[in-house]
């Protein structure tokens, strides 16, 4: 597992394109609309996938409390919008105006975040502390990877 994401890791700092940090001057207006495209195209993705994940695990920790992770993706998806404004609409929204946007956009969206992990965090432990002995002996057996913690 650990080796997967520091292959993916790997991946997306060696991956980034050179021409965006390699050069001098303006990032070419093409990669940086490609970027946003992008982040929005996989946000909308991640929105898709939380919402089938809500009506797949109905009434449990993770689907009461996935409103949260929503509203992060929300907030990011409207953080790469903001930022396009400063872009498009020079007149009315300052690029330095706009980086702040969006920045305070994805503030929000990590304390979003935060608060979905700790929640499920706290239902996963209040579930895991009712188990019986009986029953995480059969978690053990079923699942040898997690003895011994």
């Amino acid at each position: 597992m650990h080796l997967r994401i520091a292959s993916a890791a790997a991946l997306v700092v060696f991956g980034v394109p050179a021409s965006a940090y390699g050069t001098t001057g303006d990032v070419p207006p093409l990669l940086s609309a490609g970027a946003g495209v992008l982040g929005l195209l996989f946000a909308a993705a991640l929105l898709v996938g939380m919402l089938s994940l809500k009506r797949i695990t109905d009434g449990s920790a993770i689907a009461e409390n996935i409103k949260y992770a929503v509203l992060a993706v929300l907030c990011l998806a409207a953080s790469l919008l903001v930022g396009w404004l400063g872009r498009w609409i020079p007149e009315t929204f300052s690029a330095e105006r706009a980086r702040l946007g969006a920045d305070l956009l994805s503030v929000v969206a990590l304390a979003f975040f935060g608060i979905y992990f700790l929640r499920v965090r706290m239902a996963m432990t209040r579930f895991l502390a009712r188990l019986t002995g009986e029953e995480q002996m059969i978690a053990t057996v079923i699942d040898p990877g997690t003895e011994g913690g």
